[in-house]
């Protein structure tokens, strides 16, 4: 913010400051008349956000908006690098968009500032779909407690806390309208025909009289700040109201709503968000993953953070591979136990065969040997026939008495033996060959 805006909107406007802090600021503004330097960096105005790794109680996946109020109030900011109210008011609102933010919580540290630094933040603060936590760390006074009053819980970090001041003033540094310094040197202002009320509080004030500046400027102000707390805040006291600066203890459940530490503040806002939270039942294969335990189900939906998703992807890769290998077993055993089946019933059948060649080999070696034997029988019996037919031959063509040659031995001579025919001679020797005799 331009020095020369800085100090426009310091002398211009009604403030809403406590003592402590108008001193303060008092001093800067004196050292900035006497040129001294600052530095001009606005500051980091990007949000602050806290997630499930800095507070557990955080759903994974979801996120609570943090925006800090510090210092001196002004709506388009300072030299002191701190962002105005209307910077906050727009981290706010975008906030408030975005899916993952579940709420927000004002950290509030100031004495308050300038009138017209509140409408932008509390009008902010009342569009905001996510409840808003204040949380004192420090002072919430004047400005600080008109912006603070609009959220929907306070709490403050101690019990010491300042809070209240609940009041507008204004403080003016200048000349009378026509005056001379100590230096000799002539102060004058003077106003055109007709413009005889241009600036008649300030010059009334100027001049001891200050019923025009309270009634024109700070009551209707100070009017309206009181009339938003009692609205903001239905348990307010109207000694309250005057302007005094309280232990945040004496004021609990009136200007504030507990004390507590930062994780009070949090679980407000959980509590706030009316986020529907359960606890993943059944799902031990998901939960038995180490970085996977204690998921939880936020508004029906379960939400991963980057390293938890490796986690599951490789797991689920693993289950793929040995579902594949499994596969793949059971395959390989289906098909060797094909092969065994199949192979077992070839070797059978070729056993059989075997026993059955074996057979047929038992049955020709024993064929063969009785061929051999009936071979060598009829051998014989051919050499006998060939012997037979031989005696035959020679006898019957021989001029001499055949009967020796027929007759199975020699005649007895008591013998009653009776020559045979030719014929008869040859049917025995038939029946000597066959084996008939």
């Amino acid at each position: 913010m331009p020095i020369l805006s800085l100090f426009n909107e310091i002398f211009r406007e009604p403030w809403m400051i406590d003592p402590q802090t108008a001193v303060g600021l008092k001093h800067v503004l004196q050292g900035l008349l006497m040129g001294m330097e600052i530095d001009d960096d606005e500051g980091d105005d990007q949000p602050a956000t806290a997630n499930h790794d800095k507070n557990n109680i955080i759903p994974r996946g979801k996120k609570v908006h943090l925006s800090y109020l510090q210092g001196t109030m002004f709506r388009d900011g300072t030299v002191c690098g701190i962002p105005g109210t209307r910077v906050i008011a727009n981290n706010l609102l975008d906030a408030d968009s975005q899916k993952e933010i579940i709420g927000h919580i004002l950290i509030i540290n100031s004495g308050g500032g300038a009138a017209n630094s509140v409408p932008d933040l509390a009008e902010a603060i009342q569009a905001c779909q996510k409840p808003v936590v204040a949380y004192v760390d420090g002072y919430m006074c004047s400005a600080a407690m008109y912006v603070g009053s609009y959220c929907d819980h306070i709490i403050a970090h101690r019990e010491e806390d300042q809070v209240g001041c609940i009041g507008t003033m204004i403080q003016l540094a200048d000349y009378p309208k026509q005056v001379r310094d100590s230096d000799g040197m002539m102060h004058i202002r003077v106003y055109a025909d007709g413009a005889d009320e241009k600036n008649s509080e300030y010059e009334a004030a100027l001049e001891g009289n200050f019923e025009l500046i309270k009634e024109r400027v700070l009551n209707p102000a100070n009017e309206r700040f009181k009339a938003d707390i009692r609205a903001n805040r239905p348990n307010v006291n109207e000694n309250q109201l005057r302007g005094r600066t309280y232990n945040a203890k004496d004021v609990t459940g009136s200007l504030i709503d507990a004390i507590g530490n930062f994780d009070s503040a949090v679980a407000k806002v959980l509590e706030l968000s009316n986020l529907k939270i359960t606890k993943m039942d059944g799902n031990q294969n998901l939960q038995s993953l180490p970085g996977c335990q204690n998921l939880e189900i936020v508004d029906g939906s379960v939400s991963l953070t980057e390293e938890q998703v490796v986690e599951v992807d490789k797991a689920i890769g693993e289950g793929i591979t040995a579902k594949a290998l499994n596969e793949t077993d059971k395959k390989t055993i289906t098909e060797q136990a094909k092969t065994i089946t199949d192979l077992t019933a070839e070797r059978d059948e070729l056993q059989t065969k075997a026993d059955q060649v074996e057979a047929k080999d038992a049955e020709i070696a024993t064929l063969t040997t009785e061929r051999d034997n009936l071979k060598e029988e009829n051998a014989k019996k051919d050499a006998r026939i060939a012997e037979l037919e031989a005696a035959l031959d020679k006898n019957l063509y021989s001029d001499e008495d055949p009967l020796p040659a027929m007759h199975l031995g020699n005649p007895a001579k008591d013998d009653n033996w009776k020559e045979p025919s030719d014929e008869e001679a040859m049917q025995n020797a038939i029946k000597a060959v066959r084996g008939e005799n």
